[in-house]
């Protein structure tokens, strides 16, 4: 559904508008029965409501933490100012000393040029642990299976940053 078709008055009751597992989320800025009636008659009745509230109250929260906005197809979760990255947790144990090394060059880089945590806007969490943006995450996980490195990913969400 395109913003543009959806009339001024019911953008005005809305915060936003997620879609998960086949089911349209409604969340109001305002919870009255004005603006549900308003909201069901541009997408149907089949929507279940949701306000701030209900978000905290009700341990929404958690379980919208994959939805995504109908509006401007980003992660719901980010209109709250959080950001999903993911983790990846390496063993570099099965590699040569010298493999190990270039890994390093590789992921850190050297002497002034970039490695591949710089180029993909992540960082360095432990000896062996990096994050990069979840939308970055293939990318890296196509490196580290590169040099048949055992891993393990993790996505989760951080506020800011």
């Amino acid at each position: 559904m395109e913003i543009n078709s959806i009339p001024d008055d019911v953008i005005d009751c809305l915060f936003d508008a997620i879609e998960k597992n086949n089911k349209l989320y409604i969340i109001l800025k305002e919870d009255n029965k004005d603006n549900e009636d308003k909201i069901e008659k541009v997408f149907g009745k089949d929507v279940e409501f949701l306000d701030m509230m209900d978000l905290i109250q009700k341990k929404m929260f958690s379980s919208l933490m994959d939805a995504v906005s109908v509006f401007d197809n980003e992660p719901f979760l980010n209109k709250f100012g959080f950001n999903q990255i993911t983790e990846i947790f390496y063993d570099l144990t099965r590699l040569e000393q010298s493999k190990k090394m270039l890994f390093n060059y590789a992921l850190l880089g050297r002497r002034g040029k970039e490695g591949l945590l710089q180029t993909l806007g992540g960082g360095r969490l432990t000896k062996s642990a990096i994050f990069v943006p979840s939308s970055r995450a293939k990318e890296a996980e196509n490196f580290i299976k590169k040099w048949n490195v055992e891993y393990l990913k993790k996505s989760v969400f951080v506020l800011g940053g």
